[in-house]
């Protein structure tokens, strides 16, 4: 293996003069596991006698090999460590030759050694050139704990409030469970409902397509995802668990006062919260049941909205309750036919409370305050199945099949209050209450046929795609619109009943050729046709005195339907350490659209466009722990049917939205680097990304607004569009102080023009946050984080510098456990602040949590006794920062509360940071 360049120099650089001028020799060997396979990614190291002073160390390739040098002649011991492994410690000498250890032999799960030597079982990350693992044992979490909580603690992992998961700054799509889906590919149901002691390693790298899988060339259809490789008894058993729990609520925190009384507060309701979760997996097989209730905020769970995310987690999000319910089976019926496939029942009800102040840019003199005051009333039900599926007829021949299907209803009630203001004088005002009822069919389906034709790896894929999607929404609009006192028209009472139906079929064609050009290069030639075929039709009848009178003006239809035609061709090269790829793609693609109202004399739409594809990617292992990977693509992104229909929508009265039919497509470049490091010996790590985003033909808003403050949206081209995302993460650990520090560093910007009745406006937005983590690092008695931050940020307008903001937002929080035999006593206290300056006085908030805990049954059960939001402050605040507005939100939220717990673990216990085996003092 390569030696680290700089860990090399430094340990020569502690060897005598007078060993170094010695002649030097290497020890090899391979180590195999418990089956007699080579053991990949084992750790061995050089210690010399008699002070057991490390002196060189490598790692195992593929096959098993391994070779540590060079070595002045001496006493050492050689010690191999692997993850879930007993340690070998073997004495050796070297002498005036070099040493062959021979075939090393592994023992599955490691036992509790005396300290004498960095143990591999503690070292929290792998770093490999496409990948980045997190040893799992390396980050306690609490008992009883989820995925999710698992992934909180992981650095360069962020994990947002409503279950979003961020790995190096770009977002998850897939998690897996031992390389295999998991309830398809939503990741929120692994990561809420498997318990994290089940977990050995979290892996980190780009999955790719089932093309690219096959042909080892990257396609530019990589999707950031997270595989968790299960323990060897998790794999092999039955684990689960089940709670339940209930409260009382002690406080809320209600809206203020605009000087109305629409939100009524609800009534009093009896938190409550329940999940089980049952697994039973085999080398070849996986069974899931998960079930959850709840209307309650519960770490690592979501809630809110559709989907398949469920469990708590309303928090800033409303008030809520829902139910969730699915089966997940996976079965190999050999090493390449399998079958996965999964289904899931969602119910949703969601009320949201809230209040809206949004600064507004009106114009390069005016600029206006609107504050607003709303109730949502929403539910919704959904039904998921997935299929995933592979048949092999021979070595190299096999065929992909895909599928997925969603149906879904849901409905909504919403009333708001909106009062628009320039300089304290009423602009105008809209009272609007608007129900609506939805429908949704979505399924999609993908067939891939691989086929390898001779043994040199050359190769045909051919694959065809049918996506179908068909809604039908109903809904009625009541409004009342007053202007200012100098303008009388402008008052307005609206009373309508809306349908919209729509219907989209998209179907593709694709066929690959792969070249070998040699052992190590390979060309690939690719050609695809696709087509997107849509219509959409919305009616709208006002009512008079109860009769329905047709609004021609607000009710069109529309059809388009998109071609493509592409080809292009792919070179890639691929050796132990780097893997290059070049790209070139051109395509073609025709429009053709048409209002389908014959009253509305619109021209058909007719065009075409051109666009060369280029792309290139290089991933560099400089050595071991330390890679980079740089990436380049192209794409295009053509307007969907909402921003193409020229018609006007109108469910916002001040606020009308009306698309463009002469719109054409984006095209954007995106240009990605990351550098990793980690040091398997210091245990400091360097994780850093870095992306640029340029968007030409960009699709932004333009607004025309007229005396009474209302404004029509239209989507335009604008020219160009910039952003720019960065992020560091640094940690190390301080041994003297027992501590492990944490810094975390994150910038974004934005550079979009948007128009404003005609007037161009260029809006800059910048935001950064650094954020400092510290904890310790010995945790068997006591487990201790805290950290805080700073939001810089800075928004600037062309256009009209009013509405400039320039503000910084700080934030703290603490949070420990105490470890009392059977007993837990938890709490933790979160801070947000918000400058007052921009905001004003009374928005910052403090979270406070406390929670006592008791291990009974064998530390099988848990009781728990938990006091949440104990100081009543969870507002549920937000800020949002656009090219056309700034905007503070606040949500009503579950305010005080208490719950008490009873959870029961079943199955398999160990390993991770549950049960009796929680706490043995590992360090990091």
């Amino acid at each position: 293996m390569r030696r680290a360049a700089a860990l090399c120099l430094a340990l020569t650089a502690l060897v005598p003069p007078g060993a170094r001028a010695q002649q030097q020799h290497d020890i090899t060997g391979t180590v195999v596991g418990a089956d007699g396979q080579p053991a990949s990614g084992a750790m061995v190291v050089a210690l010399a006698l008699p002070d057991s002073v490390l002196t060189r160390w490598a790692t195992t390739g593929g096959d098993g090999a391994f070779s540590v040098g060079p070595l002045s002649p001496g006493d050492y011991l050689l010690q191999v460590t692997l993850i879930g492994h007993q340690t070998v410690r073997n004495p050796f000498s070297i002498t005036d030759s070099d040493v062959s250890a021979g075939s090393i032999g592994l023992e599955v799960l490691a036992v509790e050694v005396e300290d004498l030597v960095v143990s591999v079982e503690h070292v929290p990350f792998l770093n490999r050139r496409d990948t980045l693992a997190f040893n799992a044992l390396a980050f306690e979490v609490r008992p009883n704990a989820t995925v999710e909580d698992l992934l909180r603690r992981l650095p360069g992992i962020e994990v947002g409030e409503d279950g979003t998961i961020t790995a190096q700054g770009e977002q998850v799509q897939n998690v897996l469970v031992d390389g295999r889906e998991f309830f398809g590919d939503d990741p929120s149901v692994a990561t809420n409902n498997l318990p994290a002691d089940a977990v050995e390693r979290v892996e980190v790298y780009d999955r790719e397509s089932d093309t690219a899988e096959f042909t080892g060339i990257p396609d530019g259809q990589e999707e950031r995802t997270i595989n968790l490789e299960l323990r060897e008894d998790a794999r092999r058993g039955f684990f689960g668990d089940f709670y339940g729990g209930f409260g009382a609520e002690a406080g809320d925190t209600g809206l203020p006062d605009l000087g109305g009384d629409l939100v009524a507060q609800p009534e009093d309701r009896v938190p409550y919260d329940g999940r089980l979760n049952l697994n039973r997996f085999s080398p070849t097989t996986q069974l899931a049941i998960v079930a959850n209730a709840g209307n309650v905020a519960r770490p690592g769970f979501r809630g809110g909205g559709g989907g398949r995310g469920f469990g708590g987690g309303g928090g800033s999000e409303g008030l809520f309750e829902n139910l969730g319910a699915g089966l997940n089976a996976s079965h190999d019926f050999t090493e390449d036919t399998w079958l996965r496939s999964s289904y899931f029942f969602g119910s949703n009800d969601l009320l949201r409370n809230q209040t809206v102040d949004e600064e507004r840019l009106l114009g390069s003199e005016v600029g206006s305050l609107i504050q607003g005051l709303s109730q949502n009333d929403s539910g919704s039900s959904n039904h998921n199945v997935d299929l995933n599926s592979q048949i092999q007829f021979a070595e190299g021949h096999d065929i992909r099949i895909r599928g997925d299907f969603q149906a879904g209803l849901s409905n909504s009630s919403s009333a708001s209050i909106q009062n628009q203001t320039v300089d304290g004088e009423r602009l105008n005002s809209a009272i609007t209450n608007y129900d609506s009822d939805d429908d949704e069919i979505e399924a999609e389906g993908r067939l891939t046929w691989r086929k390898r034709l001779n043994d040199s790896g050359r190769s045909l894929i051919a694959e065809g795609r049918l996506d179908y999607n068909d809604t039908d929404e109903r809904a009625n609009l009541e409004s009342i619109v007053e202007g200012t006192v100098d303008d009388p028209l402008a008052d307005a009472n609206i009373l309508q009943d809306q349908l919209s139906v729509g219907e989209t079929l998209t179907n593709s064609v694709r066929l690959s050729w792969t070249e070998p050009l040699s052992q190590r290069n390979v060309l690939e030639f690719f050609g695809e046709r696709r087509a997107i075929d849509e219509d959409e039709a919305r009616t709208v009848f006002d009512l008079d005195e109860g009769s329905p009178i047709f609004n021609p003006v607000l009710s069109s239809a529309f059809n388009r339907t998109y071609t493509y035609w592409s080809g292009g061709l792919r070179f890639s090269r691929n050796t132990d350490a780097t893997r290059l790829v070049f790209g070139l793609e051109f395509q073609n693609s025709d429009l053709e659209g048409a209002v389908l109202d014959p009253e509305l004399d619109v021209d058909p739409v007719s065009n075409g466009f051109t666009h060369f594809l280029p792309q290139a990617e290089l991933r560099v292992e400089l050595s071991e722990g330390k890679n980079v990977r740089l990436r380049y693509n192209t794409s295009t992104r053509e307007p969907s049917i909402t921003e193409f229909q020229p018609y006007a929508n109108n469910d916002d009265p001040l606020n009308v939205y009306v698309g463009n039919p002469d719109l054409n497509p984006e095209y954007r470049h995106r240009l990605r680097g990351e550098y990793r490091l980690f040091d398997q010996f210091s245990f400091m790590n360097l994780f850093t990304y870095a992306s640029v985003d340029f968007t030409k033909d960009n699709i932004a808003q333009s607004r025309f607004v007229d005396d009474s403050g209302r404004q029509v949206t239209t989507p335009r081209n604008t020219g160009s569009a910039w952003s720019t995302n960065l992020g560091v993460n640094f940690g190390t650990p301080i041994r003297s102080l027992g501590t492990r520090v944490s810094l975390d560093y994150r910038l974004t910007y934005a550079n979009e023009t948007a128009f404003v009745n005609d007037e161009p406006n260029d809006s800059h937005i910048v935001s950064n946050g650094l954020n400092a983590i510290v904890e310790n690092r010995d945790k068997s008695l006591f487990d201790v984080r805290a950290g805080g931050g700073l939001s810089f940020n800075n928004v600037s307008y062309s256009l009209n510098d009013r509405l400039d903001e320039n503000y910084i937002n700080p934030n703290l929080f603490a949070e420990g456990s105490l470890y009392l035999g059977q007993w837990e006593i938890g709490s933790n206290i979160r801070f947000q602040g918000y400058d007052e300056d921009v905001f004003g006085p009374g928005l910052d908030t403090t979270i406070w949590e406390a929670t006592v805990k008791r291990l009974i049954m064998n530390d099988r059960a848990e009781i728990e006794l938990g006091g949440y939001d104990l100081l009543n402050e969870n507002k549920g605040i937000s800020v949002t920062n656009t090219s056309s507005f700034n905007r503070t939100q606040r949500v009503q939220s579950l305010g005080r509360h208490v719950m008490l717990r009873f959870s029961y673990r079943l199955g398999i216990r160990g390993g991770g940071g549950g049960g009796g085996d929680r706490f043995r003092g590992r360090r990091r």
